[in-house]
């Protein structure tokens, strides 16, 4: 009867064994987060290491890129999404002296019609009062409204205690802590040639690029020349955020050389320009490469 008793204990417990095993490969798995989203044209893609709820990351990353699907048919009344963008597309004027303009709407839709267009700034004329736009504006925004939503996201996740993370926004690289105690890897590519040239080390910063394409790019046009330029056939940035990696990125591609250093130079940032076979970088750009 003991004997009994003592193999009907063996197999209770051999089951549990067999359910706990189960439990660990089939619902304990701590994949990490991945998930694709298409919003302004761009394809940008999360990658979260810290343990999430899948579902309503997803939900949550959504309806914050859905706050800004319209933002270049604003008139008329805005809501506080709108005008937060409005103001950080002004000081981005400001900062980069002209060369990033939110209302170059219609300057880069002649450009894009391959038409001439003499165009001037009517960044004085944004006017919001009680939340309505005073003048028409034709805004245009494809040169920040990307990042700027994505930095909404990455707001979101500080708020969240979301830090292990890597963001990758049309080649654009913004990464948080590392979840295996190293750094994220970055390849830069030869435009030319499409070989890798480079691989940089990061932790908590952005990379930016912008190549010279045979498809017309909001970042091509120069609101202060009114053409559409390809001064150089790459141009990378690292900054400590993705907002100013972008700028500086934008801002950069359309300066001369000179021009965009002292520009790089008011940030913690460092850049790299590609110029054929020309190859210039601000003095710390190396200390970001692998193996340097």
């Amino acid at each position: 009867m003991l004997e009994k008793i003592i193999d009907k204990r063996n197999y209770i417990i051999l089951f549990i064994i067999i359910i706990l095993i189960l439990w660990i490969l089939f619902f304990n798995k701590n994949e990490p987060y991945m998930e694709t989203f298409n919003y302004y044209g761009e394809t940008i893609t999360f990658k979260v290491y810290d343990k999430v709820n899948h579902k309503k990351l997803t939900e949550d990353i959504n309806n914050i890129y859905k706050k800004y699907e319209n933002v270049n048919e604003l008139s008329g009344k805005i809501n506080e999404e709108e005008n937060a963008l409005i103001e950080y597309g002004k000081l981005a004027y400001y900062k980069t002296d002209g060369y990033i303009d939110i209302t170059s709407g219609e300057l880069v839709k002649h450009l894009e019609d391959a038409k001439e267009y003499d165009f001037k700034s009517d960044i004085e004329n944004i006017i919001v009062e009680d939340n309505k736009l005073v003048n028409d504006i034709n805004f245009n925004f494809d040169n920040i409204i990307g990042s700027y939503a994505t930095n909404d996201v990455l707001y979101y996740f500080k708020q969240n205690n979301i830090t292990k993370y890597i963001v990758n926004e049309n080649g654009d690289v913004a990464v948080g802590e590392h979840y295996s105690n190293d750094k994220y890897t970055v390849s830069i590519n030869n435009p030319n040639t499409d070989e890798i040239m480079d691989i940089v080390t990061i932790e908590n910063k952005a990379i930016a690029t912008r190549n010279t394409t045979d498809d017309f790019k909001s970042y091509m046009v120069n609101p202060k020349t009114s053409k559409k330029e390809n001064k150089y056939d790459s141009v990378v940035v690292i900054a400590n955020d993705n907002l100013t990696a972008n700028m500086l990125a934008n801002a950069i591609y359309l300066m001369d050389l000179e021009d965009g250093k002292k520009l790089i130079e008011q940030y913690p940032a460092e850049a790299l320009w590609i110029d054929g076979e020309e190859i210039t970088k601000t003095d710390s750009f190396d200390n970001y490469i692998q193996n340097n």
